[in-house]
């Protein structure tokens, strides 16, 4: 799995790099991977669906804001079917944020996939939290990741759900900027951890997270 925010498919000085994203994210060969600030929109380009088209991945896209004459938000590439999504407003004082709930069938599993980006505002982040928790108490037996930009350096779904970065003791920056970790992918109890590490790529303000995971037979 990767959870990558995109910065609208531009690196930190605002050159168009959604083309090199799409190389790494060749490269690294993901089952699924989630997408935070994602154009759909004739202005900046319908980005989850060329990076789906491209990679030969399903797109789901959850808008969050209206965007010219589309939306902007989040996304979930997946190559495993996809059998059913949902998205989710959350509350804010600012810019419109969302949770994506999708659920697909990995062999003979039904599992949660959730896609997020929270708010810089700590007010507004706090109520998403909040609700991201009330999800998370209420969700049923299937096996859940989470991936996104929480937009916080304190690990804020734990301990609810496994860090997958902690698990595997790779928990670093994942800001091209400042040397802040606050991209992170969580899993529940049934995954076993295998990996997790940062890829070092400058082509986005942030840099992807790059996840191996193991679904418990039992």
């Amino acid at each position: 799995m990767v959870c990558y925010n995109i910065h609208s498919g531009k690196d930190r000085w605002g050159r168009w790099r959604l083309d090199q994203m799409a190389d790494l994210l060749e490269q690294l060969q993901a089952d699924v991977i989630a997408l935070q600030e994602v154009h759909q929109n004739s202005r900046y380009g319908y980005q989850a669906d060329l990076l789906a088209e491209r990679l030969h991945y399903t797109p789901i896209f959850a808008p969050a804001k209206q965007v010219s004459d589309g939306a902007y938000g989040n996304a979930l590439l997946s190559r495993i079917p996809v059998i059913d999504s949902a998205n989710m407003p959350l509350k804010t004082r600012g810019e419109p944020r969302s949770l994506l709930k999708n659920t697909l069938q990995c062999g003979r599993h039904l599992i949660d996939v959730w896609v997020t980006h929270c708010s810089l505002d700590r007010r507004s982040r706090g109520h998403q939290l909040r609700a991201i928790h009330r999800e998370i108490r209420q969700h049923g037996a299937r096996p859940l990741l989470i991936a996104g930009d929480f937009n916080t350096s304190t690990s804020p779904l734990s301990p609810l759900l496994q860090d997958c970065a902690r698990e595997s003791g790779t928990a670093t920056a994942t800001l091209v900027t400042i040397p802040r970790r606050i991209d992170y992918v969580y899993a529940s109890a049934e995954w076993q951890v295998e990996h997790c590490r940062v890829i070092r790529q400058k082509i986005s303000d942030h840099y992807p997270l790059f996840v191996t995971l193991t679904l418990s037979d039992s």
